[in-house]
Order: structure tokens, then C-alpha cells, then sequence
């Protein structure tokens, strides 16, 4: 019998002691441009909370980035991935102008 890819995942996770833990599996979020929400792992994100998290990014982002500490930057910088990351899903639903 052939494993796939996400089951052979919770196979190794099981072994090495996550048991239960992996009983909800993990599914690759959908962005839905129209209404603005996410859906992933069974539930939904709204788009207000996604506008949170949003702020959220960009407020931490802007108090570390001026640091004069390698860890600050370097947390900066992980804020801005997700800051990013959040604004490309969000503007890849957004039509095109010319």
C-alpha cells in the first residue's frame, strides 16, 4: 500500500512520539479575493482579522526595524516576511489596472 506525501508526515510524527497531536491534518489555505477570507484547516479567517494581523506585522515591524541590535533586526525582518507575505495574498485578489 502506497503512503501519500501528507500521510507518510504523520506517520513520522506519530513515531517519534506527537501521537494525537496529528489527528488534524494540515491543508493548504485558500484565499477567497471576493470576500476577503481565508479557509484553512476547517475554519475561516476573516478578513478583518487578517487586517489585524496586518497591523499587527507592520506595528512590531516598525518598532524593531531603527533598532541598533542584530536580534531586533533580525526579528524585523521576520515581521516583514509575514507583513509581505500578507499584502501579495491580499493584492493578488485585487484586478489589475492599467
Amino acid at each position: 500500500m502506497s503512503l501519500g506525501r501528507e500521510d507518510l508526515i504523520h506517520s513520522l510524527a506519530k513515531s517519534m512520539g506527537m501521537g494525537d497531536a496529528q489527528k488534524a491534518k494540515y491543508t493548504a489555505g485558500k484565499y477567497n479575493a471576493e470576500t476577503g477570507n481565508i479557509f484553512c484547516n476547517g475554519h475561516v479567517i476573516t478578513k478583518n482579522t487578517i487586517e489585524q494581523s496586518r497591523l499587527y506585522f507592520l506595528n512590531q515591524y516598525r518598532k524593531l526595524a531603527g533598532r541598533d541590535d542584530e536580534g531586533s533586526k533580525d526579528l524585523a525582518n521576520i515581521y516583514e516576511v509575514a507583513l509581505e507575505a500578507i499584502n501579495m495574498m491580499v493584492d493578488s485578489g485585487k484586478p489589475d489596472t492599467p
